[in-house]
């Protein structure tokens, strides 16, 4: 699908609402959240270091002493590779949030908001844990970008309620 303003106003808002639910969630459990936005709503966040300006996870919480960051991801269908149920994420952006992980020290997760179909829910992993990449062929083609994703057993879920 041609990406034009429309969808992409479209996208970001249905992003940002996976966004606001993902806190009001962790805020409930008792996290402090904080929002890493830019100022503008076309750039993506981003943690500036000496050697590397990383993709910045869209939260960083904190409780009890403790921070980490959180990357959400709003869904509306799971992928089904070979009869497994997953989800994942770009591949390019998982690659900053594994390195972010390991420089900083921090748990980084990922969130995926799965709105609709079968398993509709919030599920989450670290992004530490072995998943399955993927490098956006098809027949022959490349069609998509490459992608990184996990099983949904490997996956935690936080109930809606």
């Amino acid at each position: 699908m041609e990406q034009n303003k429309e969808n992409f106003k479209e996208k970001l808002a249905f992003g940002q609402q996976g966004e606001k639910l993902i806190a009001e969630k962790l805020i409930k459990k008792g996290f402090n959240v904080m929002p890493l936005y830019q100022f503008s709503d076309e750039l993506a966040p981003q943690i500036i270091s000496k050697k590397q300006n990383y993709i910045s996870p869209d939260l960083i919480c904190f409780k009890n002493g403790k921070s980490i960051f959180i990357e959400v991801k709003s869904k509306k269908k799971w992928v089904n590779f070979n009869g497994i149920i997953e989800t994942g994420c770009n591949y390019k952006h998982y690659k900053h949030y594994k390195e972010l992980a390991i420089k900083t020290n921090l748990d980084v997760y990922i969130f995926f908001n799965h709105v609709k179909g079968d398993f509709q829910g919030i599920y989450y992993v670290n992004v530490l844990t072995d998943g399955r990449y993927w490098d956006g062929v098809v027949n022959g083609s490349k069609i998509y970008n490459e992608e990184y994703f996990w099983n949904r057993k490997n996956l935690k879920q936080i109930k809606y309620n």
